[in-house]
């Protein structure tokens, strides 16, 4: 397989590449399909990261409109998304805590509902003339990305810096932890890391080596620890609500606290290695 020279053409490759995932993950989308929603959002996700990742290589205002409707698809999945996992981390929750019959009934068939209107509404917006527009901008990106004036240049330049700067971004996202919000900037900054690491290193570009592909698994690594515990908390904040100040669902919540902080045990151990693999 003949590499991109240049950004233009590696761009090309990655933008098409996965504009065709995009499509070929829908059907098994609006089937809700075991983990076909998540497998979709994280393919929008993609393409969406990769776009900002090179974005000095792009005309500027095309990639903040390609970007800004793939988000607001992404945003809709994302809501049936949450709740499919949410569903499941309560059943299992619920196990694990002994509740009995009539108490886990009445905390997870309420989620089994939500869910599935969620997934009705994803359905209806994947497809509506709105979404419609969309493939259709996504298929004229996939034949001709809106490239910029630096797209000419080599492209192992351009995928080193786009590596280098998503890398420098998750370590001072990593610096800044005891700040509101922080947690939130790093998994997004270790995400797109992990994109632009995938997007780079797989064909069909196939560009650049092991130490950026470990990169790329670093920020997965982190990405991964930060949403574990994000999922945990929000359940037992979920759960409280509906216990209502009843001591009912006491074990399910304690669970759920005990999950979160074990994934964020992780994590320590995960920074270190994106900074050992950073040098």
């Amino acid at each position: 397989m003949t590499r991109p020279e240049t950004a233009g053409e590696l761009l090309t490759l990655a933008v098409n590449d996965l504009v065709r995932t995009i499509q070929d993950r829908v059907p098994a989308a609006l089937a809700d399909e075991p983990d076909a929603v998540h497998q979709l959002r994280t393919e929008i996700r993609r393409l969406r990261n990769v776009l900002a990742a090179f974005r000095k290589h792009l005309d500027k205002d095309a990639t903040a409109e390609l970007r800004s409707r793939l988000k607001e698809w992404g945003d809709v999945l994302g809501r049936a998304r949450d709740l499919e996992v949410r569903t499941q981390q309560a059943a299992a929750a619920a196990d694990t805590a002994g509740l009995d019959e009539k108490a886990r009934s009445d905390l997870v068939d309420p989620l089994r509902t939500a869910h599935a209107q969620a997934h009705a509404e994803a359905v209806r917006w994947t497809r509506s003339d709105r979404c419609g527009d969309l493939a259709r901008l996504m298929y004229e990106w996939a034949a001709e990305p809106r490239l910029g004036e630096r797209a000419s240049r080599p492209a192992k330049k351009a995928a080193r810096r786009a590596v280098r700067r998503q890398t420098d971004r998750t370590l001072d996202a990593a610096g800044r932890l005891d700040e509101p919000e922080t947690a939130h900037e790093l998994r997004k900054a270790a995400r797109r890391l992990r994109h632009t690491s995938d997007a780079i290193t797989r064909d069909p570009v196939g560009l650049l080596g092991p130490r950026t592909k470990d990169l790329g698994a670093a920020g997965h690594r982190i990405q991964s620890v930060l949403g574990d515990h994000r999922d945990a908390l929000l359940l037992a904040e979920h759960v409280r609500d509906q216990a209502d100040g009843s001591a009912t669902y006491d074990g399910v919540v304690y669970v759920c606290e005990e999950r979160a902080l074990t994934a964020l045990a992780d994590l320590p151990a995960a920074l270190a290695e994106l900074e050992a693999r950073s040098h």
